[in-house]
């Protein structure tokens, strides 16, 4: 008997069709990840595609002046965002009957954060651009994003049922329908603020399609807030906001300081080297799904074998890491000017630097395996704190001597100091592992 569950089994070879078969949850969780996959791939590509094209259109100083105001915005959203998704949907997944109650809770909490978060925003822009008036209008019409995304409250029940087909398709038809918008004002050559506006659109159609959705598997009663839920959402919450907002600073501050200290333009030849930098990131964030179980069952059954495991990851990381490095940074001036035109040019030197922070990354995606299976969160905590306090500090002295290459650099300095630096002073066990994948690289 061959697997007919799920639509694309059919395509399988039939020896893992027949490994499928009666295997009901395996199913749906392959079903799961495939959809976010081939989503976020698509979001990939025609991001890439689409998104030099408006940096292409806009100029530097535009690109700068908008990539600056998502930066800006990034720390707000995540108090908006209450980062504790992996808990929600685990409470929902647990105690279905009361799922209706957390949800709830969940979106008003959302919601009311979430306008606050906006106009807190908007108020800050005021106060540190008061002069500047398209920079304030930009930061309350990318602004409203906030608002509109509280209805991802939606997904977290899609995702407890193993549904997220529907979250994928709500969202996919909002972005293809947001790039058709884009690619209009491209050929009509639209201001900035439409530009910015269509983000507002996506967001705005995305949480349409979502409701509609739902409707088509909704809970089995009403959603409804209370105020208890409340308190246990905000009491479990709080920890993760500091820690996502340290995150934030070490990821964003760069960009921040960048067009504080030097303008729009600047900013935007180095942001417009980030997304393809960033691409490689996809392939150890996928990998790192389906090592999870294989290094968890490791870590059970024996010590030793657990520890190999994790050095033959590290390994292979650095190496698929290294590689995808050396190649893009070779391609580098002829791959810019494809895609963003001369005015562009300097970009090419900040991508041919900024990819091999993908070791780091790379290495820092595989040590989550080692920090979710030795339960050491207090680790990366301190590791995250220290790489923003890194960062602020080089990107002050850098930035003014290098100009966007210095941000470059302060980036790798705050990345070691996450990955690397921190968490082997903390534990000698990690500085081991990294020795023995290290030396293996070394004596290969």
């Amino acid at each position: 008997m061959t697997v007919h569950n799920i639509s694309w089994t059919r395509y399988l070879p039939r020896i893992l069709q027949e490994w499928l078969t009666g295997r009901h949850q395996l199913q749906m969780a392959l079903d799961n990840t495939g959809w976010l996959l081939f989503e976020r791939m698509l979001r990939i590509v025609a991001g890439l595609v689409i998104g030099a094209w408006v940096a292409r259109y806009l100029g530097p100083s535009q690109f700068g002046e908008l990539a600056y105001v998502i930066s800006f915005l990034a720390f707000f959203q995540v108090v908006a965002d209450l980062q504790a998704d992996g808990f929600i949907i685990r409470d929902i997944t647990q105690e279905r009957e009361e799922a209706s109650i957390i949800l709830g809770t969940v979106l008003w909490l959302r919601l009311g954060i979430a306008v606050l978060s906006w106009l807190a925003a908007v108020v800050f822009m005021l106060v540190l651009h008061p002069k500047d008036f398209q920079l304030i209008l930009l930061t309350a019409i990318v602004g409203a994003t906030m608002v509109f995304r509280t209805s991802d409250t939606i997904d977290y029940w899609f995702q407890s049922q193993s549904q997220s087909k529907r979250t994928v398709t709500a969202k996919l038809f909002a972005f293809l329908l947001s790039s058709c918008v884009r690619i209009a004002l491209l050929i009509f050559k639209a201001p900035l603020i439409a530009f910015a506006g269509v983000m507002c659109f996506e967001c705005a159609v995305a949480a349409l399609a979502l409701s509609v959705a739902y409707h088509r598997f909704p809970t089995k009663t009403p959603w409804k807030a209370t105020i208890v839920q409340a308190k246990t959402l905000l009491s479990l919450c709080w920890p993760f906001i500091i820690s996502s907002l340290m995150i934030t600073v070490f990821l964003k501050i760069d960009q921040i300081m960048l067009k504080e200290m030097l303008g729009e333009r600047q900013l935007g030849i180095f942001a417009a080297a980030l997304p393809i930098s960033q691409v490689w990131t996809v392939i150890p964030t996928t990998l790192v799904v389906s090592l999870a179980p294989f290094v968890a069952r490791k870590f059970s059954q024996d010590e030793a074998l657990y520890r190999d495991a994790l050095v033959k990851i590290f390994r292979f990381f650095a190496l698929m890491s290294t590689l995808g490095a050396v190649c893009t940074a070779a391609i580098s001036p002829w791959l810019i000017n494809l895609m963003y035109g001369a005015q562009y040019q300097y970009s090419a030197v900040i991508l041919s630097v900024h990819v091999f922070t993908n070791i780091l990354i790379f290495q820092g995606i595989a040590q989550d395996l080692w920090v979710i299976n030795k339960n050491v969160r207090r680790v990366t905590l301190i590791a995250t704190f220290s790489a923003a306090v890194v960062g602020v500090s080089c990107n002050m002295i850098l930035i003014k001597k290098f100009g966007p290459l210095g941000a470059v650099f302060s980036y790798m300095l705050a990345t070691s100091a996450s990955v690397v630096i921190v968490p082997c002073l903390l534990r000698r066990d990690l500085l081991d592992l990294y020795k023995r994948a290290f030396f293996g690289i070394a004596k290969a």
